[in-house]
């Protein structure tokens, strides 16, 4: 798994995701992103020029905040990058996706496993992981686990 310093990530209900699946080559569960263009607007901070992605969309991938590839993915790209065969791609997230849309073209069969529960822009209760997370709400997501064994956000803490 991939997880940002700011997100907090209910291991437990991943895991019982991951089972619930029952995959364990091909894999790439997170929020998938299906149909995204890169941002053109060099004001943003996720701008991609047409020179570093020519396409007027990415392959599928899964958001930044917190996502699985499954050990077959992770090894064939390990092999890319010894191999100096692996373009690099300065959105670590969309550069995986773009990976793993190069090794279809040798055999990969991916199955996108995407769970909304995966909060990219802070916390909604139920989720699996929240992002843009503090320390401080970071602890407080874990306290109020702890006392209710569900995911609540701490609004107003």
């Amino acid at each position: 798994m991939k997880t940002d310093d700011d997100a907090f990530v209910r291991v437990d209900e991943v895991l019982l995701s991951l089972s619930m699946m029952n995959k364990t080559h091909g894999l790439i569960y997170g929020l998938i992103s299906s149909d995204s263009q890169p941002i053109r607007n060099p004001e943003s901070k996720w701008y991609i020029s047409y020179e570093e992605w020519p396409e007027e969309k990415y392959p599928p991938w899964a958001h930044g905040p917190g996502y699985i590839v499954s050990r077959d993915i992770a090894e064939s790209v390990g092999k890319l990058f010894k191999e100096g065969n692996l373009k690099m791609f300065k959105l670590e997230d969309v550069a995986m996706g773009i990976w793993i849309a190069d090794l279809k073209k040798h055999g990969l069969e991916p199955h996108y496993e995407n769970d909304g529960r995966i909060i990219i822009d802070g916390c909604k209760d139920g989720y699996v992981v929240a992002h843009y997370q503090s320390p401080a709400e970071m602890t407080c997501l874990w306290r109020k686990y702890q006392e209710t064994k569900r995911s609540l956000c701490c609004r107003g803490w």
